[in-house]
C-alpha cells in the first residue's frame, strides 16, 4: 500500500511538471507572439515618422522656394543666382527642377527634345519638363522594375522608355535607335559611375545643354575620375568610400573639349550645368559649391591612394 501511494505521488508530481512545463511552453508562445506584434507596430511607427520627416522636409522645401520667388527679383540678380533663386524640386533629386526651368526660360525652350540616362522612377531632371511643359525625349534606366514605372508614368506623354546599363559602348546606339540625335535641348546624365565616360563618348547629339552628376568628394582642386568599366558598381567597396565617377574640376575639363562652358550647380553639389558654347548666356568661374576650396588633399583622394585603388588623373 505505501509502495503504490508513493508511486502515485510520483505520478502526480510527473504530471505536474509536464503540466508547468506546458503552461511556461503556452505562456512563452503568448510572450513571443505579443512581441511580435509590438514589433510590427513599432516597425509601422517607424515607417510613419519617416514618411512624416520626408513630408516635413519637402513641405519646408517647397515653403522655401515659394519665400524665395516672393522675396526677391531674379531679373535683378547677378548670373547664376538668377537662376538658383528659381531652384525648387518637384519631381529632380534637388532644386534642379526650378533651375533648368529657368535657364531654358533664359535660352528657349527650342524642340523640347531630351535624353535623360538614368532616369530612376521620377524622370530624373527631365520629369519635370515632360510633365508639366510638353517635353518629349528617351529616359533610360538599368533597372526593368524602374522602367515599367516610368512607362506608366511618362510613356503617355510620348516619352519613350528603354532598359538598359549604358555605357560607352552603346551609348550612341542607343539614342540612335531611339531617335535622339542631332540638335536636341537637353541631355541629363545620372548613373553614379560612367556618367564622364558616357559623356565623352557620346558623338551623335548635340545638346544646348547637360546636366551632369559629380562627385564632390573628390575636391575642387583635382581634375580625377575612376577608370572606365562598363560593369561599375559604386557600391562594391562598400562603406562610406565614395569611389566613383568624377570631380567637378574633371568635368568642366571635359566640357570645354567638347564645346561646352560651365555655369553652375545646383546648391548641394550633385549636379552641375553646362551649355553649348553658341548659346549666349555668362558663366561662373566660382560655383564650386559644396567643395572645399582650402587647397588641402581630399579624405576621398588619399583613402583611394591608401587603398591602391586606380585613379585617371587628367592635370
Amino acid at each position: 500500500m505505501a509502495l503504490a501511494s508513493r508511486d502515485e505521488g510520483r505520478k502526480d508530481i510527473e504530471r505536474a511538471i509536464v503540466q508547468h512545463e506546458r503552461w511556461q511552453k503556452e505562456r512563452l508562445a503568448r510572450i513571443e507572439k505579443e512581441q511580435r506584434r509590438i514589433a510590427r507596430l513599432l516597425e509601422q511607427v517607424v515607417l510613419e515618422q519617416s514618411a512624416q520627416s520626408k513630408h516635413v522636409l519637402r513641405m519646408e522645401g517647397d515653403v522655401a522656394a515659394l519665400l524665395r520667388r516672393d522675396a526677391l527679383q531674379p531679373e535683378r540678380l547677378p548670373f547664376p543666382q538668377s537662376l538658383l533663386s528659381r531652384r525648387f524640386r518637384s519631381l529632380s533629386q534637388n532644386d534642379e527642377d526650378g533651375i533648368t526651368l529657368a535657364l531654358f526660360d533664359l535660352i528657349g525652350h527650342g524642340l523640347r527634345r531630351f535624353a535623360e540616362i538614368g532616369a530612376g522612377t521620377n524622370g530624373g531632371n527631365s520629369g519635370f519638363l515632360v510633365r508639366e511643359c510638353g517635353w518629349t525625349g528617351l529616359m533610360v534606366d538599368a533597372s526593368s522594375d524602374r522602367v515599367k514605372r516610368l512607362q506608366r508614368n511618362f510613356g503617355p506623354h510620348g516619352v519613350r522608355t528603354v532598359a538598359e546599363m549604358v555605357s560607352r559602348e552603346n551609348v550612341n546606339q542607343l539614342l540612335q535607335d531611339n531617335g535622339v540625335t542631332g540638335d536636341i535641348d537637353l541631355l541629363s546624365i545620372d548613373i553614379d559611375g560612367n556618367d564622364y565616360w558616357v559623356w565623352q563618348s557620346l558623338t551623335v547629339a548635340s545638346p544646348r545643354v547637360v546636366i551632369i552628376e559629380y562627385n564632390a568628394a573628390w575636391g575642387a582642386e583635382h581634375a580625377v575620375v575612376v577608370p572606365y568599366d562598363a560593369t561599375f558598381d559604386r557600391h562594391e567597396h562598400g562603406g562610406p568610400l565614395k569611389y566613383y565617377g568624377a570631380s567637378l574640376a574633371a568635368v568642366i575639363r571635359l566640357a570645354t573639349e567638347k564645346g561646352y562652358r560651365f555655369l553652375t550647380t545646383e546648391p548641394r553639389g550633385v549636379n552641375a550645368y553646362f551649355v553649348r558654347n553658341d548659346i549666349d548666356l555668362p558663366a561662373d568661374s566660382r560655383a564650386h559649391r559644396g567643395i572645399p576650396l582650402d587647397g588641402k588633399e581630399p579624405q576621398l583622394v588619399r583613402l583611394v591612394r591608401e587603398r591602391g585603388l586606380p585613379l585617371v588623373h587628367l592635370d
